[in-house]
């Protein structure tokens, strides 16, 4: 259910070994990291069951098809078995559908059985584009629709603005539109183990955090290790 990132531009291999400990200790469903540190993540979780997600088209989307498509690519071929892909988000908000698509679909084509998690980037999104974009995601054959990458929160708050990460009416929203075809991942500004859960019961499948151990230690306190989320 929980998957732990470390996608900071400055970790080190320190950090990544680091970071690996702690998703063997807890267990999580996937580890998400930058291409760049695919390679030592696979060797430090070879022999487990944990999914290795590599970041594409990060943190903005606004990388070429074919850059995105070279990342997944080689992403793969160096041990990750997922995708986490950011949108172009100019395009889906010029209406630009048919790049959007594409874009996503080029990422989805080349990653074989590796699923694709396509990120929205829901705070500088309308509903109206929320909605086109997990339609295109759902349509190109991604596995999961994604609410934000958790980086885009200082350029939002910046402007003021309160839309940022994770919220119970974008998972519900999203929810409906993937249906069954689609699964919904809740990332971004998810600190707390309540909010969490509230984003579970509105439909999300997955929980992407940096705060992993934190929301597993209080999941822990509070109902013990008979069950796991």
């Amino acid at each position: 259910m929980i998957e732990f990132s470390l996608v900071r531009p400055d970790a080190t291999e320190k950090d990544i070994e680091r970071f690996c400990h702690i998703v063997k200790e807890n267990n999580f469903a996937t580890a998400c990291v930058n291409p760049v540190n695919v390679s030592l993540t696979a060797e430090l979780l070879k022999g487990t069951n944990i999914d290795i997600s590599a970041s594409i088209g990060f943190p903005f989307g606004s990388h070429i098809p074919e850059v995105k498509v070279l990342e997944a690519k080689r992403a793969i071929e160096m041990g990750a078995t997922q995708i986490d892909m950011v949108i172009n988000i100019g395009a889906l908000k010029s209406g630009k559908n048919e790049i959007v698509f594409k874009d996503i679909k080029a990422v989805v084509d080349v990653s074989g059985n590796a699923p694709v998690k396509v990120i929205l980037e829901n705070g500088f999104l309308n509903d109206e584009e929320k909605v086109r974009g997990c339609r295109m995601a759902r349509d190109a054959g991604a596995s999961f629709v994604k609410t934000s990458t958790g980086v885009e929160s200082k350029y939002l708050l910046q402007r003021g603005s309160e839309s940022v990460g994770a919220k119970v009416k974008d998972i519900k929203l999203m929810k409906k539109v993937a249906g069954e075809k689609m699964r919904v991942k809740a990332s971004g500004r998810i600190y707390t183990l309540d909010f969490a859960l509230e984003l579970i019961k509105a439909g999300a499948d997955r929980v992407g955090t940096s705060k992993g151990p934190q929301l597993i230690r209080e999941f822990k306190e509070r109902f013990g290790d008979s069950i796991q989320i």
